[in-house]
């Protein structure tokens, strides 16, 4: 039986980050770029050597305003730590969707407008993808880790064509139509982020300190 597991990137990060956040393991989202989820997966679906695809979107450095330009500017050097941990880790980084800057809400007393980055794309390609594979039939079990309703008619397609769909969800966060929907429901804990982070940068760590023994030898 071939597992493929698809991960709506910056769902699975952003949610992962406010669980370290909130135990005061990193300040804020864009630092999170180093974590374990090869092991975390394996450990959840106790199979080893699973394929694992991360879908994240093309950055490009944004002029809008200065303030937006520093936030491209961070975003994209984020994406490029996390990129080289997910390859370090055999997990493909698939650029499937595009972030743009739209105009946020209005402020209510001053009546100004900002501006803000949206995410576009990556559901669709995700959700074609996994299609696909079960149309093709290279793939007996989808999981799908993403809380994004819009997933929906490809989990019913899937399924439809005898593929196997595991809802991966967080324990707190699970979406109910995306339960239903799917053939079985897999939950992450906190307390399994914390582990896969502390893993990781644990594992740096170590080899930033190897690095500095050798040159201080030298």
């Amino acid at each position: 039986m071939k597992t493929v597991v698809y991960i709506d990137g910056q769902n699975f990060l952003y949610k992962a980050a406010d669980v370290l956040i909130e135990a005061g393991l990193i300040a804020e989202k864009q630092e999170l770029h180093t974590i374990s989820l090869r092991k975390l997966f394996e450990t959840l679906l106790k199979e080893e050597g699973v394929e694992i695809r991360y879908y994240g979107t093309k950055l490009k450095k944004h002029k809008h305003t200065p303030e937006i330009e520093e936030k491209s500017r961070v975003m994209i050097d984020s994406q490029r730590r996390l990129k080289n941990s997910l390859a370090k880790q055999s997990i493909a980084f698939i650029d499937s969707g595009k972030l743009k800057v739209r105009d946020g809400d209005k402020c209510k007393v001053c009546g100004a407008q900002g501006l803000h980055f949206q995410e576009k794309g990556v559901d669709v390609k995700l959700a074609v993808d996994a299609v696909v594979d079960s149309l093709k039939g290279e793939v007996d079990r989808i999981i799908l880790v993403s809380s994004d309703t819009d997933l929906l008619p490809a989990i019913t397609t899937a399924k439809e064509n005898g593929t196997q769909v595991v809802y991966v969800g967080f324990s707190d966060k699970l979406t109910n139509a995306l339960s239903i929907a799917a053939s079985e429901t897999q939950i992450i804990r906190d307390s399994e982020i914390v582990d896969a982070f502390n893993d990781a940068n644990q594992l740096q760590l170590k080899l930033v300190d190897n690095d500095d023994s050798k040159t201080d030898k030298s």
